[in-house]
């Protein structure tokens, strides 16, 4: 059964919030046009645009609010609606701290949204939310039929993670109980209901998975091409000599290693590039994405993916270079977080697009690659860098630690001072930076488009 969930830039978040919550202890409303994500499991809605009806043109209570639907949606701009593809969802305040719909929300939401999903003819899922003076956010679809159906995850996506999820509270093990000693119940609950991608399985990515994994991650959708073989040994965590002889698909090998654990986590594995419509489609539906790929076309289809569907995106990365005497040169861990509002990968230069055309060429055809390459036109497609495995740990930690600090928020300084962490293992010191601007223009374009993107229209192997 598919199921909505619904997401938002911080920013986007700030301003409704703001406008819900004007000081008066009155309820307020607005009107959220999303654009499309279709996943597997989910439809993401992803708010690209509000509508803010006048205070002075609403009728507003402590416990009650009426506003000109009609005057925010003429016929014109439900024309636009329709056209885009967008749905509604009708967002409204609850001052008072009540936490669920009330029978008047049920009665007014009955009333307007058989109207509303007529406008359209494709079933596209419209709905609408209520928000509390702490931010949180609970949503539901509407159908024509005045039918309602929880919508399992809200999202707001900024230097903070914000996820709220519609689940009841479980039993806990001993296992969770000591995690749930550190960062609380709360968050232990969010983590068991979250599905987080892992792209790329071997060196910096089992180590993430192995974390996730350990700290009760609910789901996992895990993503690579490779398969086990004798020089993954010393970096594949939980990889065998059995599995260098036999060769599985690492995605394969890894989901039984954690079947073996046996703490609960359930895995969707898929061999393959995230070119593929259907692992795009299995990210899609992803509360995060942690990157560890080492290729420049890598990235920037994760950079694009991210910031077209709205989900925040730790990128993981090591960069070693060994004399081939015993010496090293350089070995940095790196931990990116990239979300849409702030800088890219590529606005950081953590690849160039020109290093993803030459990479790209060479992948599909290996011999124009070469042609070019040789006459200059192309860029050089690197070799494939020796393998530390403790510092693949020190990466894979930050990224892991950075994850956590932004769902929980348990940092004394802000987050958005973690933008970029960077451990020196040559020099023995850490960095950390800010995002020194926004988006990079060609990831502007493809900010919460979801399957409206430049990339999904063009089917093209760059997302």
């Amino acid at each position: 059964m598919t199921t909505t969930i619904l997401t938002m830039t911080a920013s986007r978040y700030e301003a409704v919030f703001n406008h819900l919550f004007p000081g008066d202890g009155l309820e307020a409303a607005a009107i959220l046009l999303c654009n499309q994500g279709r996943g597997k499991r989910h439809r993401r809605l992803i708010v690209a645009d509000v509508l803010y009806p006048p205070y002075h043109l609403s009728e507003r209570k402590e416990d009650f609010v009426a506003w000109p639907f009609g005057d925010c949606l003429s016929p014109e701009k439900i024309c636009d609606i329709d056209r885009d593809g967008q749905s509604i969802v009708t967002i409204h305040s609850h001052p008072n701290g009540c936490g669920r719909f009330s029978k008047l929300d049920d009665r007014n939401d009955r009333e307007l949204f058989p109207s509303v999903c007529n406008w359209f003819d494709d079933g596209r899922p419209n709905g609408s939310a209520i928000m509390l003076s702490n931010g949180q956010i609970e949503a539901r679809t509407v159908d024509a039929h005045g039918t309602f159906s929880d919508m399992p995850t809200v999202s707001a996506i900024g230097d903070n993670i914000h996820i709220w999820k519609s689940h009841k509270s479980q039993r806990q093990t001993a296992y969770q109980e000591k995690l749930s000693q550190t960062f609380g119940k709360g968050t232990l609950d969010l983590l068991r209901t979250m599905r987080v991608g892992v792209v790329g399985c071997s060196g910096t990515g089992s180590i993430i998975i192995e974390l996730l994994v350990r700290n009760c991650v609910g789901e996992l959708v895990i993503v690579d091409d490779d398969i086990v073989e004798e020089k993954n040994l010393n970096r594949l965590i939980n990889s065998t000599i059995d599995d260098a002889c036999n060769k599985p698909p690492k995605v394969l090998a890894i989901e039984r290693a954690i079947q073996k654990i046996g703490m609960g986590t359930k895995v969707d594995a898929f061999q393959g590039l995230t070119d593929s419509p259907d692992i795009v489609a299995a990210l899609v539906d992803c509360d995060v994405i942690f990157g560890c790929v080492d290729s420049a076309f890598g990235r920037y289809h994760l950079d694009c993916l991210a910031s077209a569907y709205l989900i925040p995106y730790f990128d993981v990365g090591v960069h070693l270079e060994a004399d081939g005497k015993g010496g090293i040169t350089s070995a940095d861990a790196v931990s990116h977080y990239i979300h849409p509002e702030g800088e890219s990968l590529l606005s950081r230069g953590a690849y160039t697009m020109e290093q993803v055309t030459a990479e790209d060429w060479q992948r599909k055809d290996p011999a124009y690659y070469q042609q070019q390459r040789v006459a200059g036109y192309l860029a050089a497609v690197g070799e494939e860098q020796p393998a530390v495995m403790s510092v693949n740990m020190q990466a894979a930690c930050m990224a892991f630690n950075d994850f956590m600090a932004r769902i929980h928020a348990y940092r004394f300084d802000s987050n958005a001072e973690f933008a970029t962490q960077r451990f020196r293992l040559v020099h023995g010191c850490y960095e950390n930076a800010v995002d020194e601007g926004g988006p990079h223009p060609l990831m502007k374009r493809y900010m919460g488009t979801g399957d409206g993107s430049l990339l999904v229209k063009n089917n093209t192997s760059h997302v």
